[in-house]
């Protein structure tokens, strides 16, 4: 594994070539790659990219995937002044600039930095996500061409930011891709509050950085007609999926005027909720509380179908999936609580817990329900 200086090391037409005897390999041309002392890569940088929509077949079997931010279910909307800011923000004079944007879980920082992201890959900027290495869902092995060539500018954007160690987000604020003479560059960092800005800052004073934070609000409620609107975009998005041409009769289960319809999420929700009920005819719910049971029901039932009870098979031991709805909820409680962690970490804990099934067997079954961005890669 090299690394590459950020100064365009390679003349148009070359490859680089990566050959990986075990493990996972990566390589990137136009940018440092910073390492542990193991290999194990301190973060991964690659190109932004539209994400794929999964088959509609897959996202019904448990529809609380289509609230996956990543899938981009529901067309976006509302946030158009954050957007506007965020436009603003990009297209100011210093060179190098960073930017804070935060707010609580399901506000909807992850969709309004996709859509930043492609509004501004449309305008000819270099859009580049970076992870943190350890525990992720990395990208498909191989290498990531980073050379700016012909770009106007180039966006890195980092999720999750108030998760990484403050070192870490240390040697990726020294990568050569971020101090390219002349290349305007905008670092927009993704977290759930501002506790650990402070000391970022001030790491980011090191390269003469201009700073800034963006808080994202609630939405409002004061006779504002953000909620309805969002609620109508995400409610036509999901009912495309159940076959349902026209959504426009489905009324939201609970007025949306109420506090619990502050975050984005809990708009989506409403309309995943009322969308679901009438494909299914299922009671509505009609409160915050009722609307989580029932996603979570739905969960439950899609675990139990997956198991199945197993009397009229000839032969059981053919069977695949082989975690019961009670094992299932447990692990998926957990994963809840530890995020994404590599296949031996996740392993250990199980065997912790003591379940009924062996780890690997369990974690096979855990990937079924809810495969990582790139199935390719354990985790």
């Amino acid at each position: 594994m090299t690394e590459a200086d950020g100064r365009d090391p390679a003349p148009p037409g070359s490859r680089q070539v990566v050959h990986v005897e075990s493990g996972f390999g990566y390589g990137a041309i136009g940018a440092d790659i910073h390492v542990f002392g193991d290999g194990t890569p301190l973060y991964l940088l690659e190109l932004w990219r539209v994400p794929r929509t999964p088959e509609p077949e897959w996202l019904l079997e448990s529809p609380s995937r289509m609230l996956n931010a990543r899938y981009e279910v529901a067309d976006f909307t509302g946030r158009e002044e954050d957007l506007a800011q965020l436009h603003q923000w990009r297209d100011s004079r210093p060179r190098l600039a960073a930017r804070w944007l935060y707010g609580p879980g399901g506000q909807g920082k992850t969709r309004l930095a996709a859509e930043f992201a492609a509004r501004s890959a449309d305008q000819g900027w270099t859009v580049i996500t970076a992870t943190h290495g350890p525990g992720t869902v990395h990208p498909p092995p191989g290498s990531q061409d980073l050379r700016l060539r012909h770009a106007r500018g180039v966006l890195l954007i980092v999720d999750y930011a108030d998760r990484w160690p403050l070192t870490h987000l240390s040697w990726l604020f020294s990568n050569a891709l971020l101090h390219q003479p002349g290349m305007p560059t905008r670092i927009l960092l993704l977290a759930r509050t501002g506790d650990t800005w402070p000391a970022v800052r001030a790491t980011l004073a090191n390269h003469e950085a201009s700073t800034s934070t963006h808080q994202l609000a609630p939405l409002s409620s004061d006779g504002s007609e953000q909620r309805a609107e969002m609620y109508d975009a995400a409610r036509s998005s999901f009912a495309a999926f159940y076959g349902i041409a026209d959504s426009s009769d489905i009324p939201p289960p609970a007025p949306l005027g109420h506090e619990d319809f502050g975050l984005i999420l809990a708009v989506h929700m409403a309309a995943l909720v009322a969308v679901d009920a009438r494909a299914t005819g299922s009671r509505l719910p009609s409160d915050m509380a009722g609307l989580t049971i029932y996603l979570l029901d739905r969960e439950h039932l899609h675990w139990a179908r997956l198991h199945g009870d197993g009397t009229h098979e000839l032969n059981p031991a053919e069977r695949t999936y082989r975690t019961s709805p009670q094992v299932m909820n447990q692990v998926v409680f957990a994963a809840a609580l530890t995020g994404a962690v590599p296949a031996p970490t996740g392993a250990a804990m199980l065997r912790d817990l003591g379940l009924e099934l062996d780890a690997p067997q369990i974690l096979a079954d855990h990937g079924v329900c809810y495969p990582p961005a790139n199935p390719t890669i354990p985790t």
